[in-house]
């Protein structure tokens, strides 16, 4: 029985994939999407880098040491105030009264030494015809600083970053709401918008506001993903895999 319903949601999950993959053959994105999303952390850089790992990491150090926790102690505060409000610094800011400038500087203050130029990337980002922007938790310096050590800083046109989301993050729907006026997104124009994003449940509020989504596939959220494919339109394994396919149109 256990064997059957495990097959029977492998098959679904397939199907749904498979579904989401060929429905790209039939579509010239560059002509039916004027508005490029792209979360930053584990969405434009390879997850398998564990990057945003040692920003959690950082966040589990200042925690400890800014309230004088123990490792464990810290790591369960942190990982509550995510649970609770989607953001661990939006849940210490609400509940601690922490100051986020000194959070944010010590943990985004980490070695992004593994990522280099990335021409095969900034070259398909070339291809797009609409405007490209980053939609991020992090902050404008975090992303500043990833997307120029990959050499793509100069091909996105906005970062919105959890500041200007006054610290309130994805996936509530008032970020979403902020991120919309701020890249001049409205009723009439959000269809023309798609939203690329590692985290599954970050892409239901983006849907529900008429925008396209494509889900970055990763373990972590393949369940969560598969429970939400409702809201999901297109996927793939990487960001270049999913652009290149996107973009191949021309040549079909």
């Amino acid at each position: 029985m256990v064997w059957e319903l495990l097959l029977e949601k492998v098959l679904i999950s397939l199907n749904f994939m498979k579904l989401v993959l060929n429905n790209i053959e039939n579509i010239d994105f560059n002509e039916k999407y004027d508005h490029w999303i792209f979360d930053l952390d584990n969405t434009i850089y390879d997850f398998h880098l564990g990057l945003f790992r040692r920003v959690s990491l950082r966040m589990t150090e200042y925690i400890k040491g800014f309230f004088n926790l123990n490792d464990l102690d810290a790591l369960t505060l942190q990982r509550n105030m995510y649970k609770k409000y989607g953001l661990t610094l939006r849940g210490l800011m609400i509940e601690k009264k922490i100051n986020p400038e000194p959070f944010l500087e010590f943990v985004h203050d980490v070695d992004f030494s593994e990522l280099n130029e990335d021409v095969t990337l900034k070259k398909l980002l070339g291809k797009i015809k609409g405007k490209k922007s980053i939609y991020t938790n992090a902050t404008f310096k975090h992303a500043e600083n990833i997307l120029k050590s990959m050499g793509i800083f100069q091909e996105f046109e906005i970062i919105f970053d959890i500041k200007d989301a006054n610290y309130i993050a994805k996936p509530d729907l008032n970020s979403y709401l902020m991120m919309k006026k701020k890249l001049s997104l409205n009723d009439k124009n959000i269809s023309k918008s798609i939203f690329f994003e590692d985290t599954a449940k970050n892409l239901k509020p983006a849907s529900e506001l008429g925008m396209s989504t494509v889900w970055i596939e990763n373990d972590f959220n393949r369940k969560e993903a598969d429970s939400l494919r409702e809201y999901i339109n297109f996927t793939g394994s990487d960001i270049k895999s999913i652009l290149s396919n996107m973009l191949e149109f021309q040549k079909r």
